[in-house]
């Protein structure tokens, strides 16, 4: 394990030291005890009742202290279980014996040693004299002369969290304190769950073995177990706690601080699991002579109350009971939601009961839930004694009863919160203001945090180097604070940048603008904050899953705040120009030329450093830097936009608890099932009466004196247009026997459910949706979302992948606003359009007005909220008079109330963040398969009310669709070919040529016919080559759909890059074909083509900049030479031959229109190429192989071979006729 831990692997430390103590306690555990284990057993009428098990290895004695077992010559108290099955579930946790018992195991030769640690004051008989000699027997009986008489006080206050035993979820707990041999119980309190008994138990006479410092260091254990108490048969087990009392002896004083002792909050366990928290505290007080027993502390008078067996009720004394005060108990009656069924009946006319230290108070009663489950008068209040100090409030229970027919109550589901310190409300006053101040001079508030503004006399906030006031009067200047808006002023003068981008579009080729949409905006604010720096593992950055070319990409977080662009760094943060690019390509290549370590060490800082300028200098990294350079941005939370830590799960004044109703079982899944119901509303907790000096505000900045809760918006039934953006889902939980699915969307709000089960994605765990839903719905009836992500099946139904569920309610009525994003500039048309029904200049009147401030006050160039001032920083050097005359007034206080809006946080008492435009990231989850992440889903949801204007069509956020042309690829000549072959007869070099090539793949690839036997590397084809494609603009790929197997149902897309590849081969009869060269062509940006093969180099290669690039998409069609090359095993590049190519890409409609053949053929033929005579295949011509190999070449020596032959033939002809010439002559004939 690595010594250092952080924040990101504290988890994953533990997690290891977790693994390594369990190794270690299963070494300590011996695979085969030597001993076996001792038992204790309870026997009553010759049948064991109950046991206790006890390790033999925890009481085996030695002489080294470390050595010996842990509960070896210790008086320890046993809590016997009942045996076999009967141990099993409910019937085990409750307690069948307590037996306080001294045990101890060593050797024989250190049998004197065993009475070492009995607690001292017995008896010192024959036989425990003689004991340790080897054959005597242990004493049977050990008497005890000096033994101490003690009272026992259990002061029992209260509990909280209690397990639900009755079939509402509720209990009637009550109490049962054991100590020594006795036992006493408290009241019983019906129906509650943090019940409490204000109740002191008194043992009296209570003997206790040992000496004053054994007793004081180690006292006795009390067991307390709580019961529910039920009118039929037994009372149900609850849950135990242990505690140690505070021993007082006869020497001590009972005063300050020792005692009185003071109330302490004790665990219950019910097994192994918790089932609440017990307050109370227990003091064993000794009585050695009749005198201490008068000296005892007083015992409070009974309380009126009595209990059947026990007598009259004894309250807690004052001296342990918590000081109570008054309080007030402001509470927010919203609504209720999602109640189930109680007793097979439904849930009509209920209301709300608030518990809380012995009072109650109720809310008004809905008439009909179904109609409207808002209660009619939301804010009451009761006032109730509450302890001062926090860790003894008791808790406050919420209580949903059904109001039925013949006046009948029903119980529909409880909760209850233990701790009230969240909703506690503790006014500022001057007074302690002025104390802070005194205590720390000239630092600011630490209850407040510091703001980026600071108010002075009647100033505000402004933004950079403006130094005009707004108001009269004298302000300060160092309040006045600038915020840049360069992105806005290009907002403004949107007509004008379409011009210049378009300018720059023809100065660049490698920019698109014209293919920005929201796409790019998505993925301009992913680079961006990948270039910011703000990475972390928690998301991985933008990965599309039909890209099979993409690489593995560095994780980042997506940051809450705006976004920019951070231009080349190195190493130490500073910016480099392009001289710096340069210094660094050309030490990168002598890094790469070095061979040996003395020119260079390669360090791991020098060779991140080479990483990461690497890839900041490839084309791609620089041309998406260029485009995303100037786009809009948006925000991209990892996480639930309700997880936002700046949005506090936008329940600042609306909280929502889970209803409970049945008994806990402690298994998840069926506890979950015990969730009836949603309360809605809120409370506040603060003492009364306010102080005088308050110099504080409520949550919706208005006075505390006249409520918490006023300022809140009416709770009225309000339709809304909820609109649902679904951008795309990842890591999605497979669910197909191949690994895959086959995913779609369902949306459910309310009674209205949509399928896009039509639209289903195949073989897909990373889908990519870009759909949007609009639902019409009335809230608080329907403002539930559930988004559903189905796997689509061809038999069967379909399965349920995951699921997430927003709260829409909290949203809609938040003061962060939520109900649409700010964008970060104000645009009226175009990809990054603004869509919110209102103006920025209508939403911060609105805010204006909804707070009771004063404005917004427009003057020429900023705008005063409150005391706040909001300016325009105008230093900047593009932006000129000229420029601004362009501005209207309007467009100028629209985008002055954007940047107040922005920075409305800083708005005193009703300021705070505002959502901006975003995207956020969901889990998805199975019901069937609770707590384990099945995925993660991309989306926002926009809500516009019906009673505002219409917020027009909704963003377009389809997939790309593909653009389908076909590209014409003309293969006219290659020139400087390497040759290959010998030839046969002449040994000459020589090679068959034929150039091949494809775009989607090896399976598109299209060949050219033979050059047969180019003497020179010349080659004549005159070939074209037809490739139909379908081209992503904006992402500069092409896409393809093809079907993975021949039993698939669907097609399959993927995305490879727009590349050309083309390679000539060396064509052989009788063995594979020899490869000769290649060269891929970006037809994104690829090298102009030379006019001639001399011009034709390796330099066309060079990414500097130095070539000149263009684009297939833009130009259209382009000829020239291109060089073919191999790389050597030093990676150096090797001409291997050119070849002359015409490029020609036309939209399918036009090549529909003017449609040409493959090859040479129809329509529009080529010509033949201009072939040599001597460009032939020799086995089908043997007639031009004779002339254009032999003849050629061997002309001479074929007529010296023939005139020989001849002059052969005639000498032989003469020696054959000379014989009969010479016989004839001889003869005379």
């Amino acid at each position: 394990m690595k010594a250092l831990t952080t924040k990101t692997c504290l988890r994953e430390k533990l997690k290891a030291t977790t693994g390594l103590l369990q190794k270690l306690r299963h070494l300590a555990e011996e695979p085969q005890h030597s001993m076996p284990d001792a038992f204790i057993w309870m026997i009553s009428g010759g049948k064991r009742i109950a046991y206790m098990r006890i390790p033999i290895r925890s009481l085996i004695y030695s002489i080294v202290e470390e050595e010996c077992g842990k509960e070896c010559g210790k008086v320890q108290t046993l809590f016997l279980r009942l045996p076999g099955k009967k141990a099993a579930g409910s019937a085990g946790w409750a307690i069948q014996g307590k037996l306080s018992i001294y045990l101890w195991l060593g050797l024989a030769k250190h049998k004197k040693e065993y009475l070492q640690n009995l607690p001292k004051g017995y008896e010192i008989t024959p036989e425990i004299h003689n004991a340790a000699r080897h054959a005597s027997i242990p004493p049977v009986v050990v008497t005890y002369k000096e033994k101490m008489l003690f009272q026992l006080r259990a002061h029992m206050y209260q509990a909280r969290s209690l397990i639900g035993s009755d079939a509402s979820g509720l209990s009637d707990p009550f109490c049962r304190v054991v100590f020594s041999v006795k036992s006493r119980s408290t009241m019983v309190i019906d129906e509650t769950l943090s019940p409490t008994w204000d109740e002191m138990l008194v043992f009296d006479d209570v003997t206790v073995f040992g000496t004053h410092d054994e007793v004081k260091t180690d006292p006795p254990t009390v067991v307390i177990e709580i019961f529910d108490q039920d009118r039929v048969g037994k009372a149900e087990y609850i849950g135990r706690a242990m505690a140690k009392p505070h021993v007082k002896l006869s020497r001590e004083d009972y005063a300050r601080p020792s005692f009185p002792p003071q109330l302490d909050w004790h665990d219950i366990y019910r097994g192994s699991e918790p089932a609440g928290e017990l307050l109370a505290a227990f003091e064993l007080l000794e009585i050695a002579s009749d005198k201490d027993r008068e000296m005892l502390p007083e015992v409070p008078p009974p309380s009126g109350q009595s209990t059947t067996d026990q007598g009259p009720i004894i309250p807690v004394p004052k001296g342990i009971r918590p000081i109570l005060s008054k309080h007030r108990i402001e509470v927010l009656f919203w609504g209720l939601r999602d109640l189930k069924r109680v007793q097979f009946m439904s849930v009509e006319s209920p209301r709300v009961d608030i518990e809380c230290a012995g009072h109650v108070l109720q809310s008004s009663l809905i008439i009909d839930v179904k109609k409207n489950p808002n209660f009619s008068v939301p804010v009451k209040y009761f006032d109730v004694d509450l302890p001062d100090n926090e860790l003894y409030c008791p808790p406050l229970t919420i209580r949903v009863v059904d109001c039925r027919s013949f006046g009948r109550y029903t119980l529909v589901g409880t909760h209850v919160i233990n701790s009230l310190r969240k909703f506690m409300y503790i006014p500022t006053t001057k007074s302690a203001k002025q104390a802070i101040k005194r205590m720390f001079p000239g630092k600011p508030n630490p209850d407040h945090p510091q703001t980026v503004s600071t108010a002075a006399n009647d100033i505000a906030i402004t933004m950079e180097h403006d130094r005009r006031p707004l108001l009269a009067g004298k302000m300060d200047e160092s309040a006045i604070i600038t915020i840049s808006t360069v992105g806005g002023k290009k907002a403004f003068k949107q007509e004008t940048n379409i011009k210049k981008r378009r300018k720059a579009s023809m100065a660049d080729e490698d920019l698109n603008t014209e293919a920005l949409d929201w796409w790019t905006k998505y993925f301009a604010s992913l680079e961006a904050l990948i270039e910011a720096g703000k990475a972390s593992p928690d998301i991985m950055a933008p990965i599309d899953p039909l890209d099979v070319d993409q690489t593995e990409r560095q994780t980042h977080r997506v940051s809450s705040g705006n976004v920019g662009h951070r231009p080349t760094t190195d190493d130490t943060g500073a910016e480099m120009t392009g001289k710096d690019v340069k210094k660094m390509e050309k030490a990168l290549k002598k890094m790469q030329e070095s061979d040996s370590e003395a020119k260079y060490k390669h360090t791991l800082k020098g060779t991140t450093t080479a990483i990461r300028l690497a890839k900041n200098l490839s084309p791609k990294t620089q041309r998406k830097k260029k485009l995303y350079e100037n786009t809009a941005k948006m925000v991209v939370f990892p996480n639930e936009l309700e997880e936002q830590t700046e949005f506090s799960g936008f329940k600042e004044w609306l909280h929502t608890f889970e209803l409970y109703r049945g008994k806990k079982t402690g298994d998840e899944f069926d506890d979950q099932s015990r969730v009836v119901g949603k309360f809605k509303g809120s409370m506040k907790v603060y003492k009364i009466p306010l102080p005088t000096d308050i110099d504080d505000h409520t949550i919706m900045g208005g006075d505390p004196q006249y409520g918490m809760f006023q300022g809140i918006p009416s709770n009225e039934p309000v339709k809304v247009l909820v609109r649902i953006y679904v951008v795309k889902a990842s890591d999605l939980h497979p669910a197909d026997i191949n690994g895959k699915a086959d995913p779609y969307v369902v949306i459910q709000l309310g009674r209205t459910k949509i399928s896009d089960k039509e639209n289903y994605i195949s073989k897909q765990l990373n889908p990519v949706f870009g759909k949007c839903f609009d639902i019409e719905a009335t809230f608080p009836m329907e403002s539930t979302l559930n988004v559903q992500i189905y796997d689509w099946d061809l038999v069967g139904s379909d399965d349920l992948i995951g699921q997430t569920t927003i709260d829409l309610e909290n949203r809609f009525y938040s003061r962060h606003r939520a109900t649409c994003g700010l964008g970060n500039t104000y645009e009226i048309s175009g990809y990054n359009a603004w869509r919110d029904p209102m103006k920025p200049t209508q939403i911060l009147g609105k805010l204006c007005k909804d707070g009771k401030l004063d404005g917004p006050h427009f003057s020429r160039d900023r705008v005063r909220v409150a005391n706040r001032i909001f300016t325009i920083d105008q230093s900047h050097e593009h932006i000129s008079h000229n420029d601004e005359e362009e501005f209207s007034r309007k467009d100028m206080e629209e985008h002055l109330a954007l940047a107040a809006l922005h920075h409305w946080e800083e708005i005193p008492k009703v300021g705070c963040k505002l959502v901006q435009e975003h995207v956020e990231t969901r889990a998805l989850y199975n019901p069937d398969k609770p707590g384990i992440e099945q995925g993660k889903l991309e989306m926002w949801v926009d809500m516009f009310p019906m009673d505002m204007p219409s917020p027009g069509q909704s963003v377009e956020i389809a997939p790309r669709k593909p653009k389908s042309y076909e590209l014409r690829v003309i293969i006219w000549n290659t020139d400087e070919v390497v040759l290959e072959d010998d030839a046969f007869f002449t040994g000459e070099k020589m090679s068959d040529i034929y150039v091949k090539g494809w775009v989607k793949g090896p399976e598109d690839t299209q060949t050219t016919d033979i050059h047969y036997r180019s003497l020179t590397g010349e080659g004549n084809f005159n070939w074209r080559f037809l490739y139909p494609l379908d081209y992503l603009v904006a992402e500069e790929k092409i896409v393809i759909s093809r079907k993975e197997t021949l039993f698939s149902w669907d097609e399959t897309e993927t995305k490879v890059p727009a590349r050309l590849h083309m390679q000539v081969w060396d064509a052989d009869h009788f063995s594979a074909d020899d490869f000769l060269g290649a060269f891929t062509m970006d037809l994104n940006r690829f090298p102009r083509g030379a006019k001639s093969a001399k011009q034709c180099t390796l330099d066309m290669l060079k990414t500097d900049g130095s070539v000149p690039m263009m684009s297939i998409f833009k130009q259209r069609r382009v000829k020239g030479w291109w060089p073919f090359y191999i790389k050597k095993d030093n990676d150096e590049l090797e001409l291997t031959g050119k070849v002359e190519a015409e490029l020609h890409l036309l939209p399918s409609e036009d090549a529909e229109k003017n449609p040409a053949g493959h090859g040479r053929s129809e329509p529009d033929p080529l010509d033949k190429p201009n072939r040599p005579d001597s460009s032939f295949i020799w086995f089908i011509n043997p007639l031009k192989s004779i002339r254009y190999i032999l003849w050629h070449n061997y002309r001479w020596l074929i007529i010296k071979v023939i005139l020989v032959l001849l002059l052969a033939i005639l000498l032989g002809l003469f020696f054959y006729s000379l014989p009969g010439y010479s016989v004839k002559k001889m003869m005379g004939a």
